[in-house]
């Protein structure tokens, strides 16, 4: 009998042990959170070097800020957060800065970075063109007493300067000086170069020594996808994780699937119409004041960018320190009515032709050109379009009439009026007052009568009209659902991976 019950009691647990497992089985088990991520870029790349081509187009620079820091950084609403330097200071004139640095700050090949690291970097920047707008007012950058401090002396007084040094990267000299950076690199940042094959994909690992602790996902690799519905087609498959809309049209219908994170980030990057303002007929005032009547923004912004963008009447957005907010809209809305008139005035009742206008290739310029071309044709001005590989070298040169152009700027007016309303500029255009204006504005300390040195300026910009700024591009991003991640508002400061993490 006792052998029995024992039995019965064995089978018993048997049983129950089978139901258990069986439970077990039919439940999944728990996804682990996965370590790599894949991003969607829209172009090939043509070089890491953060001094050289790489910082002047915006493939490049997202790849860049991966690898590279700079002594501070300038957050989407403009304030200066500390990165590399851990403090600055100014003397009393505001021409000598004293930046400390970090300590215990590796590159990627694991040596400290040191003062001379940071002097190597900002003299090899100094060396390029295409920086010379953010180094145009430093006269030296030297070390100071130890390896953890850089003096940088200005040439004046430039009161924007501590915003423009998020674009200074900081490269090993030790590394830099004995090898290309073309397609290596060796920086602070939060990932390391794996490898990278520059028409195709770039595999990056995160740097576990990095200062402000390892990137919470271990691998990325970011995929180049020339052609926009192919990119959206591989993340609808789950082939990509992140990307920019590059498709434009593709953002509504991602966004109302309800599948996806989207998010419209504003930029500032402007997208405009150059007139060369030595050239007859557009040496007159009056013939600039009627062609930038006679464009239509809204429609231009609905058919080049499927209505993703917002008018700007300014080389800048509403966000832009020294922006006059009231002033900024009311000037030069679309009025053919106007727009006749004024070319009456000038002397050209029976409207007039203007030639050709420029048109930067294979892009959303070519259809605001459009837009542009059909409008003038109603008020009697004839253009031509002719599309151009090399439309921003022809600016350079001025060897253009018209021609369409867009450009990233600064959370800070400043560069806007230094690079397009200060001789040389691809405008032609140079006004005395603006000069003396921005002279000031430069060195004044005092935020207010800054304010109110760029509000003068605006005027003047308003009334000579030298150039026909369209919209400011918003950005549509994508990802996925159990994604985390940050886009920001600075085209060439995207994203940042180290700010991703997979949703638990």
């Amino acid at each position: 009998m006792r052998r029995f019950r024992i039995g019965r009691l064995t089978a018993f647990l048997l049983c129950l042990a089978g139901l258990c497992v069986a439970c077990v089985a039919d439940v999944p088990a728990h996804a682990a959170v996965r370590d790599d991520v894949n991003i969607y870029c829209e172009g090939v790349w043509s070089s890491l070097d953060p001094f050289g081509t790489g910082c002047t187009t915006y493939v490049n620079m997202n790849l860049i800020n991966q690898f590279y820091e700079a002594l501070l950084y300038v957050s989407d609403s403009g304030e200066l957060e500390p990165r590399l330097a851990e403090s600055w200071s100014p003397n009393d004139d505001a021409t000598v800065y004293t930046f400390r640095l970090r300590k215990g700050v590796k590159f990627h090949n694991g040596e400290e970075m040191k003062a001379k690291d940071v002097v190597y970097s900002f003299k090899r920047a100094m060396s390029e063109a295409s920086l010379q707008p953010y180094y145009m007012m430093i006269d030296k950058v030297e070390a100071g007493a130890d390896d953890y401090t850089v003096i940088i002396t200005l040439k004046y007084a430039f009161a924007p300067f501590l915003s423009y040094m998020g674009n200074f990267m900081v490269v090993s000299e030790a590394y830099a000086s004995q090898n290309s950076l073309l397609d290596t690199e060796c920086g602070t940042g939060p990932y390391r170069l794996v490898d990278i094959e520059m028409n195709t994909e770039c595999n990056m690992t995160r740097f576990d020594d990095y200062w402000r602790g390892p990137a919470s996902i271990k691998n990325a690799k970011v995929k180049v996808i020339t052609e926009g519905t192919t990119a959206v087609t591989a993340f609808e498959a789950g082939e990509l994780d992140f990307m920019f809309c590059f498709n434009v049209s593709a953002f509504a219908p991602l966004k109302e699937s309800g599948q996806y994170n989207t998010q419209l980030s504003p930029t500032y990057h402007t997208a405009f119409i150059l007139m060369n303002n030595k050239v007859p007929p557009l040496d007159n005032k009056l013939v600039r004041q009627a062609l930038s009547y006679a464009t239509d923004r809204d429609t231009m912004i609905t058919v080049a960018y499927e209505g993703l963008a917002s008018p700007t009447y300014l080389m800048a957005n509403t966000s832009t320190f020294g922006v006059p907010k009231d002033k900024f809209y009311n000037h030069y809305e679309y009025n053919l009515a106007k727009a006749k008139e004024l070319l009456a005035q000038a002397g050209y009742p029976n409207g007039l032709d203007l030639g050709i206008m420029t048109v930067i290739s294979g892009s959303y310029h070519e259809k605001y050109a459009q837009v542009f071309q059909q409008s003038l044709a109603e008020i009697g001005v004839t253009i031509a379009l002719q599309g151009s590989e090399s439309a921003v070298a022809d600016a350079d040169a001025h060897n253009y009439v018209l021609c369409t152009m867009g450009g990233g700027f600064t959370t800070d007016f400043a560069f806007a009026v230094k690079d397009y309303y200060v001789p040389i500029n691809m405008l032609n255009y140079s006004n005395d007052k603006i000069t003396e204006l921005a002279e000031k504005a430069a060195g004044e300390k005092d935020k207010d009568t800054r304010l109110k040195l760029y509000e003068e300026i605006v005027d003047i910009v308003f009334d000579e009209c030298p150039d026909i700024p369209i919209f400011n591009k918003q950005i549509p991003w994508v990802w996925a659902k159990d994604l985390n991640a940050v886009p920001h508002m600075n085209s060439g400061r995207g994203y940042y991976i180290y700010e991703m993490s997979w949703k638990q």
